[in-house]
């Protein structure tokens, strides 16, 4: 792990939320990278962490990670997916003690692509037709996986959930970090994404989709150590 402390890392603290279905340990080899202290948390429902309320959403998800994080000073948050969703949440209520924000793979902006919007009308028309085993035929690998984990109303929530309006409130210094194949939140998210950002700067990835920590985790820790010496 780097050990090294500097004018700009001694007194600063690094909080990963990881994104849906994922847990804290799968960012061990970032944290090995990286200039600062970072710790990941794992959020309720996954990983190490039981599971609080199965109605809760994104507001509910940013009011739990303030209360573990807001006894410390001077936070950089990188949230990837779900969890850049809670990340930008937390982000846009303007704490003084969040520094900067790395977000990655993160919907924010709710935008389903025609054939998304094809399965949600079938669905409806399903459910008013069709029995409810038929019903499943329509709905998604990653909803009926949520359905299973008892995530359901979670999943359907935050899916929805469109934070445009919490974007344009963030004014800290944040990093976007995106794969060009990112299949769940593509290139064109980010970049309006960033539009909504007033002090950001957004980096596409070569060759990657949408876990980039995972894919080419050098560049991505590169990227977030060279973001750390300008705030």
């Amino acid at each position: 792990m780097i050990q090294a402390i500097t004018w700009y890392n001694w007194y600063m603290k690094g909080i990963v939320l990881h994104g849906w279905g994922h847990n804290a340990e799968m960012w061990s080899s970032f944290i090995d990278k990286t200039a600062i202290h970072f710790s990941a948390i794992d959020l309720p429902g996954f990983g190490k962490q039981k599971l609080v309320s199965d109605s809760w959403g994104i507001p509910e998800y940013a009011d739990w990670v303030v209360k573990e994080i807001e006894k410390h000073e001077d936070i950089l948050l990188i949230g990837h997916s779900f969890g850049g969703r809670i990340a930008a949440e937390i982000a846009s209520r303007k704490f003084s003690w969040l520094k900067g924000l790395v977000l990655s793979g993160a919907p924010c902006i709710y935008r389903p692509s025609i054939k998304t919007q094809i399965k949600i009308y079938l669905a409806q028309l399903g459910k008013r037709i069709f029995p409810n085993k038929f019903q499943d035929r329509f709905l998604s690998k990653d909803l009926m996986d949520a359905r299973k984990a008892g995530l359901e109303r979670i999943f359907r929530a935050v899916v929805g959930y469109n934070q445009t309006k919490q974007l344009k409130e963030i004014d800290i210094p944040t990093l976007l970090i995106w794969g060009e194949n990112d299949s769940d939140a593509p290139v064109a998210l980010a970049q309006e994404i960033q539009s909504y950002i007033r002090n950001s700067e957004l980096h596409i990835l070569e060759h990657c989709g949408h876990n980039v920590f995972l894919e080419n985790p050098n560049l991505f820790s590169g990227y977030v150590n060279t973001f750390i010496k300008t705030i």
